[in-house]
């Protein structure tokens, strides 16, 4: 369906009246982080165009005002750091935005305040079909049998890759490497590489969200459950945990393993050549896309491939972004109409978003070629059943996610043992649980 015949079709699916100029508009006020780029977008009505998050979500918000000129939809841009510590005093001062984006991971800690609106009515009200949306992401918004949200995605952990080097020392050609399917296998591919090539095959963010998230991954790997006895409590110290961690801590003694200080850092020397795989994630793609074709035949054949299965089963780390309706936003019938019209363009438009380098939440789209010719997406099919998220009732995952990050990036440094490493993050996880109301 073409961008310039959904509004229309939308509003008579919705019992309404096509809009016209002399309408007076209704304003949604869209609260969200991904960055500002109005220099970039801020005018910008082609959705082919932009490769990131920001640049995507300007562009569709743009597309949506244009073609509904009753509503105004108003971008409340927040960094991502404070996002939801001023989302919380939004709400409590009273200043509700009509939508918000909110991760998969934090919906739980909302839902419990009672902050946050079932959307089940609301869904069929503004035809949103709710069976086309992926079982992941469904499940992750749907607590106490009502959906509180509506996904936008699935995002992941990949190895970022430069198979031009890769090929350099035998594993594998240019545009198709070979993966390592065991810890064994990873070791012997990094020397490999190593002994070829004089460079490290693998690099890591000293990003403490990084770390944990490539640790959740190699121990979803292998069936390791973090939370045995209960959401308010994390197990780091039976076995297999410190088994995973202890592979990537001597890569990074044998010079197979760098960490670079910052992401800004990490692209630079990927496009560089100055590694062949880069730990990230797949809101990275557009952006090693534009790398690769900027960098004259340094990045050469850059894939992007889920994060391999070197412990265990095939299984990654996941998340999701979504979009909720506050309790005390959309207060008037006008303003609820407009913005749940805004909800189902967005819910349409889906596939534009997977330009950021995100999966689609729609089932329907995944294999849509309008997606799977996009770049390095072929092969993202398999993703979504062994795509894994923690448990959704543990509270305030972006917050303890830090504390394990940071304890074992300590460790990869040197800094102190593996073992002081472990017990200080299972101790600041729990303690901070422990806490929690």
């Amino acid at each position: 369906m073409k961008l310039t015949t959904f509004v229309a079709l939308g509003a008579l699916a919705l019992g309404l009246a096509v809009p016209t100029m002399a309408q007076a508009q209704t304003e949604v006020r869209f609260a969200r982080f991904f960055g500002a780029c109005e220099a970039d977008f801020g005018t910008n009505t082609d959705p082919g165009t932009p490769s990131n998050e920001c640049g995507v979500i300007t562009t569709l918000t743009n597309i949506f005002n244009a073609e509904n000129p009753d509503v105004r939809v108003v971008p409340e841009i927040v960094e991502w750091g404070p996002y939801y510590e001023q989302l919380a005093g939004r709400i409590a001062s009273g200043d509700v935005p009509d939508i918000s984006v909110m991760h998969g991971d934090m919906l739980i800690n909302f839902v419990k305040r009672d902050m946050i609106t079932p959307l089940d009515e609301a869904f069929t009200e503004a035809g949103i079909d709710v069976e086309d949306i992926a079982p992941g992401p469904r499940e992750n918004v749907t607590i106490d049998s009502q959906i509180y949200a509506l996904p936008q995605d699935f995002v992941t952990w990949l190895w970022h890759t430069n198979s031009g080097t890769m090929a350099e020392a035998g594993l594998g050609e240019v545009g198709a490497p070979v993966y390592p399917t065991s810890i064994e296998e990873m070791m012997e591919h990094a020397r490999q590489f190593k002994q070829a090539t004089g460079l490290p095959y693998l690099a890591l963010t000293l990003d403490s969200n990084a770390m944990s998230r490539t640790l959740y991954t190699m121990l979803m790997q292998a069936n390791y459950n973090l939370f045995p006895e209960s959401t308010n409590q994390i197990d780091l110290h039976s076995p297999g945990a410190k088994e995973a961690f202890e592979a990537l801590k001597q890569m990074k003694d044998e010079g197979l393993l760098v960490l670079i200080p910052d992401w800004a850092s990490a692209f630079t020397g990927f496009s560089n050549g100055e590694y062949g795989n880069l730990i990230g994630g797949t809101w990275q793609i557009g952006d090693m896309v534009r790398l690769s074709e900027q960098t004259g035949g340094a990045l050469e054949g850059y894939v992007a491939h889920v994060f391999p299965a070197i412990n265990g089963e095939p299984a990654v780390w996941s998340s999701s972004h979504s979009w909720v309706m506050l309790k005390g936003g959309a207060a008037t019938p006008e303003k609820r109409e407009a913005a749940l019209r805004f909800l189902r363009f967005l819910f349409e438009n889906n596939i534009h978003w997977a330009r950021a380098g995100h999966l689609p939440m729609r089932t329907s789209l995944m294999s849509d070629p309008a997606f799977t010719e996009m770049p390095y997406r072929i092969g993202f099919a398999e993703i979504p059943p062994i795509a894994e998220h923690l448990p959704k009732d543990v509270p305030q995952q972006r917050i303890i996610q830090p504390f394990i990050g940071e304890e074992l990036l300590a460790a990869l440094q040197d800094q102190k043992s593996t073992d002081e490493a472990f017990a200080a993050a299972e101790e600041r996880v729990n303690t901070y649980l422990s806490r929690l109301r």
